[in-house]
């Protein structure tokens, strides 16, 4: 099993595939980025990390033919983001023009079983673009989505005092600010975790201050660990065929009637991508705020010229 980093030089794509190799789920990963000598600095340092953990090759990728023989692309390409920009059309705006180009190659130069991974924002508005314009099946293009869990679970130990480890709880719906965290589906031990109003407002406060103090440090940066981690662990459950369940964001939504675009929803990752959309039992309410989640990521949609 084969893995094609675009963007390896950076901090999202090259924390990535680090993570990706020390789990030595994968044969080889390749390389590439505009800046050609920072990704063949990296490959030098992984290729060394490498050798004393996992039975990974690196290697540099000059050219889309490279990839050729790759069974996963992971798309880390994006265009910096300044320190103001705050919202999610700016991003849109600035990313749109890098999506037409890299589909083209990569569906000139791999197969068309390729898997391919996205994390560019906003994620679910260019998993949807990506999909149509390569012309490949849904369940192959999938998006960063499970950091939203991660922070809801990292603010409701905060607030519980309960370890992050034995809470199982899931986001859905738009990546970033707008997800919805479904509180009545939290177990903790697997045992129903029933909050008040009051912790579910103080973990609403906990994950609204995380952005706002990321935003005010302006390092025109992302979150290159703990997407990468998460990045990581899709490639291993597609590498490995684990079944692993994790929230992505997926085409695959028109199987839940959502049609016309990409959001985060539970899904069971395998060979080939997305196995199985899980459908997360809401409430006619919660069904609702997902509808009105599907209509702002089409409308963001339609407002893309390539």
């Amino acid at each position: 099993m084969k893995l094609g980093v675009i963007g390896g030089a950076g901090r999202l794509g090259g924390t990535t595939a680090f993570v990706a190799g020390l789990k030595g789920c994968l044969d080889e990963i390749k390389l590439m980025d505009v800046k050609e000598n920072f990704a063949a600095a990296n490959v030098m340092d992984m290729g060394q990390a490498f050798l004393q953990v996992s039975r990974t090759k690196v290697s540099l990728a000059r050219d889309y033919s490279d990839f050729a023989d790759c069974d996963i692309i992971y798309s880390a390409a994006s265009k910096p983001i300044s320190a103001d920009m705050t919202d999610r059309a700016q991003e849109l705006q600035s990313n749109a023009e890098l999506i037409a180009p890299i589909c083209e190659q990569l569906k000139k130069n791999c197969k068309p079983t390729t898997v391919v991974i996205i994390s560019a924002n906003p994620v679910d508005v260019f998993v949807y673009v990506y999909q149509k314009l390569l012309g490949w099946n849904k369940n192959q293009i999938l998006g960063l989505a499970g950091n939203d869990t991660v922070r809801m679970k990292w603010a409701a130990e905060k607030v519980t005092g309960k370890p992050y480890g034995g809470i199982n709880a899931i986001c859905i719906g738009e990546h970033g600010g707008g997800a919805l965290r479904l509180y009545e589906n939290m177990t903790y031990g697997g045992v129903p975790l029933i909050l008040s109003d009051d912790e579910k407002k103080e973990i609403e406060k906990e994950c609204g201050e995380w952005f706002i103090n990321w935003t005010n440090l302006k390092t025109a940066t992302t979150t290159g660990y703990t997407s990468g981690v998460t990045m990581a662990a899709m490639i291993e459950a597609i590498a490995t065929d684990s079944d692993m369940i994790m929230p992505c964001t997926t085409p695959m939504c028109d199987e839940l009637g959502f049609e016309g675009c990409a959001m985060g929803l539970p899904v069971r990752l395998g060979k080939g991508g997305v196995k199985e959309v899980i459908d997360p039992q809401m409430s006619d309410e919660r069904k609702k705020e997902l509808e009105d989640v599907a209509g702002k990521i089409q409308r963001m949609i339609a407002g893309i010229s390539l």
